[in-house]
């Protein structure tokens, strides 16, 4: 089924899992087990390209698949003409409760669906192409009109309107951004662009071409936010999928930093709520503890009462609640995952991987990593997967190389070799419930 898989993606993916990352593309074809997540996130997509904008908190304990479900919803989001950004919420490098610093993140890492990162400015220079598109189509003029930059900076200016009724400083910076590009001041342009994307190394003379001052607080972030995503709509995208990963990270924070993290939580699903940001749709992801432990969600009341679930252990899991809960990784999920890539492996020789890695290989295999790390199955699943491409490489290349007879698990081996330090961090943990 899966053998009709391009080489070029195929490859891609063995590639990635080989290094132990996840696969920039085709992580659809080794999902298992999230179809009912993805399937409520989509049913979302839905409503935030009608013109709304939505979010959704993933839950689950590491190894759940958090970075997994969030990347095949982004490459889906993409695929459906969304930009796409994510953010890594750290303690020290990326605060949540400095929204400014988020911000910033989020417009450096703007990605297109051809394109990684960077792309704030394809997204102003497309809009920018449309409005002179518009006077030439509409208004019938040519790019050698005498009136055409004029016409094309009135454009401009009305379709900065709303914009500027709540960022009034981004619309400045935007129209002294066009000017300096029609002017090819091309270093003034990328100095007003980098200003806007809340870099706080800008210049005083860049700065005075769109007559601002000091840089992008955390007040400006959401009108900032409602400036981008008219834009996106006016340049023909569908919105804007953000990520905010690894929330739980402001539980290592001060009690002060704590509740200001939750406060910027609190502000931004008000925002989505009222609808002050159509276009988003905002995931963000969070262990158990941020949810439910005291130094999480709980201490917040107005936040924990909006993204609190209700039900009870009897009832099937409500996935259109605030929160959806991945559950912890079991073998069963492990086993069907090595099935696929089996599947999609580019060998010139499939039948060969089938017969020398046969299902009762992959088991062995996966009991073996399990019970070599305590069972964890949830803390294994890069490890495995590294290992077990290594193993297919190792079948593809050398028809001499028979693994039921001559590979063996080696523990310590495969912990020096391939785990890294938060793999090993989770292995000293007890395994923490997943609860509602």
């Amino acid at each position: 089924m899966l053998r009709t898989l391009d080489k070029a993606t195929a490859t891609g993916i063995t590639n990635a899992l080989r290094a132990g990352t996840v696969p920039s593309d085709g992580l659809e074809h080794f999902a298992v087990g999230l179809e009912q997540q993805m399937n409520v996130l989509r049913e979302q997509r839905q409503w935030v390209k009608s013109g709304h904008s939505a979010f959704k908190f993933v839950r689950g304990s590491y190894g759940s698949g958090k970075t997994f479900l969030t990347s095949l919803a982004a490459a889906e989001a993409s695929a459906a003409n969304f930009l796409v950004s994510k953010v890594v919420i750290s303690a020290t490098d990326t605060p949540l409760y400095r929204l400014a610093g988020v911000y910033r993140r989020m417009c450096q890492n703007l990605s297109l669906t051809d394109r990684k990162g960077g792309s704030l400015q394809t997204l102003v220079d497309r809009w920018l192409f449309r409005l002179e598109d518009q006077v030439i189509e509409i208004d019938g003029m040519d790019e050698d009109d005498e009136g055409f930059p004029e016409a094309v900076a009135k454009k401009v200016e009305t379709n900065l309107v709303r914009v500027g009724e709540r960022a009034g400083r981004l619309a400045v910076c935007l129209k002294a951004y066009h000017k300096a590009k029609f002017e090819n001041r091309f270093s003034d342009a990328r100095g007003l662009l980098d200003w806007m994307s809340g870099d706080n190394k800008v210049g005083f003379d860049v700065k005075k071409l769109a007559d601002v001052t000091g840089r992008v607080e955390n007040w400006d972030v959401i009108p900032f936010l409602r400036g981008w995503l008219e834009l996106m709509e006016a340049s023909g995208y569908s919105g804007l999928f953000l990520v905010l990963d690894e929330v739980e990270t402001i539980l290592r924070l001060r009690r002060p930093e704590r509740l200001k993290s939750l406060e910027v939580l609190r502000q931004l699903i008000d925002a989505i709520e009222n609808n002050e940001l159509p276009g988003l749709h905002l995931i963000l992801t969070g262990t158990p503890d941020f949810f439910e432990g005291p130094k999480g969600v709980p201490a917040l009341q107005p936040l924990y009462e909006r993204i609190r679930v209700t039900g009870h252990d009897a009832e099937p899991t409500n996935m259109r609640q605030p929160q959806i809960e991945l559950p912890t990784l079991d073998r069963e999920r492990l086993f069907q995952v090595a099935q696929r890539i089996r599947s999609i492996y580019p060998s010139a020789h499939p039948e060969l991987l089938e017969t020398k890695v046969p299902d009762a290989f992959i088991s062995a295999l996966v009991d073996s990593m399990t019970a070599g790390f305590g069972g964890r199955v949830e803390v294994v699943p890069r490890i495995f997967l590294r290992e077990f491409v290594h193993i297919l490489d190792l079948v593809d290349q050398h028809d001499d190389y028979d693994p039921l007879r001559s590979y063996v698990f080696e523990k310590d081996r495969v912990e020096a070799e391939l785990m890294n330090s938060a793999e090993r961090a989770a292995l000293q943990e007890e395994a923490v419930p997943v609860l509602l």
